[in-house]
């Protein structure tokens, strides 16, 4: 029997918390816990209808391909392990008691052959058909797990769990953040002073591109007009603001360069609002903003037509009439370069207008650009 000390528990927990936030760590996890309990193999396992996945001491891929999933689960053995109580363990030869667990087909042909002659079993999550679990296993010249093992491993169920809950919640951030990455439109993250925390991809692309009217100095945004940045700032103060610890800021919109000169240089909407507080150490840190940068421009943006061809049913030729009506041109010159009369292009108009539920042109035009879908830059 190996003799599990102090060190070890420490050992094993820390490896389990270390690999929530890094899921390469998990490997050190079953391979500490093998060597803790005197197993002969240990693994995490995911076992589902669309085949499984493992995390073990034991390089076995036949073990995670189609058939052997499915032997788990069509087999009265796996398809009660699999539904056991999260966060408790058991013992494979005690589901169902140890004549149906010898006569199972997967102990005769998965386990067995393996040498898995002793396992115990504990399930970690489950979502839609899908279960993941933890077991480790001892050979057949070996006892089976003594009770104070046993009682170790189901000590360290519930940091299992907590350290997987918090896997997902992380996976869920950088799901999140990644999704802002490559969102059209430029996020940029301040403090009060309008100093750039974070910013998206959109967000520095539009620093980069040609005529920009922002830019960084010292990581503060700067406008190309004075007055402008220092409009800019009062939002970000107004969204930062609080009294007695609430938030009543609400920041505001402002269209940079404010001046009407026409021009070729780009234009923005900058829109602020509050994000949230920092944190440090459970006490709250500095307030931040979130400013939103998206491009004025009179195009339609590419693939609209395909966009609202297939969101309303219209023919190609509709589709194209409809994303060249918000780009700004009149119908005179959509027939024009499009080689239909004036009359055709009526005649699709009144089409769309029944298709889209609108009445006129510019009912149309506010009604498409509400529609139009998420671009990549």
């Amino acid at each position: 029997m190996a003799n599990i000390t102090v060190e070890d528990v420490s050992a094993i927990v820390g490896n389990v918390y270390e690999a929530a936030y890094d899921q390469e760590r998990w490997h050190f996890v079953v391979t500490a816990l093998r060597e803790a309990m005197g197993g002969s193999r240990c693994c995490i396992a995911r076992i589902g209808p669309l085949a499984g996945g493992s995390i073990s001491t034991v390089d076995d891929p036949e073990l995670n391909e189609p058939p052997a999933t499915e032997m788990y689960l069509r087999d009265p053995i796996g398809s009660q392990a699999v539904v056991l109580p999260i966060g408790r363990i058991h013992d494979y030869a005690r589901i169902m008691g140890e004549a149906a667990w010898h006569a199972s087909e997967v102990w005769q042909d998965l386990f067995r052959p393996r040498d898995m002659h002793h396992g115990l079993v504990c399930n970690l999550f489950s979502s839609g058909e899908a279960y993941w679990m933890i077991d480790v296993h001892r050979s057949a010249w070996q006892d089976p797990f003594p009770s104070d093992q046993i009682d170790f491993f189901q000590k360290l169920a519930p940091h299992l769990l907590r350290a997987g809950d918090i896997s997902r919640k992380l996976e869920n951030v950088s799901a999140l953040a990644s999704a802002f990455s490559h969102l059209p439109f430029g996020m940029f993250m301040v403090n009060g002073n309008c100093r750039v925390l974070q910013m998206n991809n959109a967000a520095e692309a539009m620093l980069a591109m040609s005529g920009s009217p922002f830019q960084l100095k010292d990581r503060e945004i700067v406008l190309s007009h004075a007055q402008d940045t220092v409009s800019l700032q009062r939002l970000v103060v107004d969204a930062c603001s609080s009294r007695d610890g609430i938030m009543p800021g609400t920041g505001g919109a402002m269209l940079v360069p404010s001046d009407n000169k026409v021009s070729d240089r780009p234009r923005l909407v900058l829109s602020v609002a509050p994000y949230v507080d920092t944190q440090a150490y459970g006490l709250k840190g500095e307030r931040r903003a979130v400013i939103i940068a998206n491009e004025v421009t009179p195009r339609a943006h590419e693939g609209l037509d395909a966009h609202v061809r297939h969101l309303f049913d219209l023919t190609p030729a509709e589709a194209r009439l409809a994303a060249s009506l918000v780009s700004g041109r009149s119908l005179k010159e959509i027939a024009a370069t499009t080689g239909i009369t004036v009359k055709t292009g009526r005649t699709y108009l009144e089409r769309v207008f029944a298709k889209t539920a609108t009445r006129q042109q510019s009912e149309l035009v506010a009604l498409l650009k509400n529609t139009e879908p998420l671009r990549r830059r």
